[in-house]
Protein backbone atom coordinates (compact mmCIF):
# COMPACT_ATOMS: atom_id res chain seq x y z
CA UNK A 1 0.00 0.00 0.00
CA UNK A 2 1.15 3.67 -0.58
CA UNK A 3 0.63 6.71 1.37
CA UNK A 4 2.37 9.85 0.45
CA UNK A 5 4.56 8.14 -2.51
CA UNK A 6 6.06 5.93 0.32
CA UNK A 7 5.24 1.66 0.77
CA UNK A 8 3.61 1.48 4.29
CA UNK A 9 3.11 -1.95 5.73
CA UNK A 10 -0.79 -2.76 7.03
CA UNK A 11 1.27 -3.83 10.43
CA UNK A 12 3.15 -0.11 10.57
CA UNK A 13 -0.74 1.70 10.32
CA UNK A 14 -2.18 -0.07 12.84
CA UNK A 15 0.62 0.48 14.73
CA UNK A 16 0.16 3.90 14.45
CA UNK A 17 -3.49 3.96 15.10
CA UNK A 18 -3.17 1.76 18.00
CA UNK A 19 -0.16 4.69 19.48
CA UNK A 20 -2.62 7.52 18.28
CA UNK A 21 -5.96 6.03 20.19
CA UNK A 22 -3.43 5.43 23.58
CA UNK A 23 -2.42 9.02 23.13
CA UNK A 24 -6.16 9.93 23.35
CA UNK A 25 -7.35 7.83 25.79
CA UNK A 26 -4.41 8.98 28.02
CA UNK A 27 -4.94 12.96 27.48
CA UNK A 28 -8.76 12.43 27.94
CA UNK A 29 -8.21 10.80 31.22
CA UNK A 30 -5.61 13.38 32.56
CA UNK A 31 -7.95 16.04 31.58
CA UNK A 32 -10.96 14.06 33.18
CA UNK A 33 -9.05 14.03 36.43
CA UNK A 34 -8.03 17.41 36.51
CA UNK A 35 -11.58 18.91 35.72
CA UNK A 36 -12.74 16.36 38.81
CA UNK A 37 -10.41 17.66 41.07
CA UNK A 38 -11.70 21.35 40.57
CA UNK A 39 -13.96 20.69 42.74
CA UNK A 40 -13.83 20.73 46.80
CA UNK A 41 -15.12 17.48 48.34
CA UNK A 42 -17.83 17.74 50.25
CA UNK A 43 -18.69 17.93 54.08
CA UNK A 44 -20.30 14.29 53.71
CA UNK A 45 -17.19 13.19 51.30
CA UNK A 46 -14.70 14.35 54.25
CA UNK A 47 -16.57 12.95 56.75
CA UNK A 48 -16.36 9.11 54.70
CA UNK A 49 -12.81 9.71 54.49
CA UNK A 50 -12.21 9.94 58.15
CA UNK A 51 -14.66 7.12 58.75
CA UNK A 52 -12.58 5.06 56.24
CA UNK A 53 -9.58 6.11 57.41
CA UNK A 54 -10.74 5.36 61.50
CA UNK A 55 -11.71 2.04 60.20
CA UNK A 56 -8.24 1.20 58.67
CA UNK A 57 -5.91 2.72 61.32
CA UNK A 58 -4.90 -0.02 63.96
CA UNK A 59 -5.55 -0.02 67.25
CA UNK A 60 -2.69 0.99 69.54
Amino acid sequence: MKIFGKHVFPRQIVLFSSGLLFLAATTYDVHRSIKNNQTPPSKEQLQALEDYIKSVRRPP
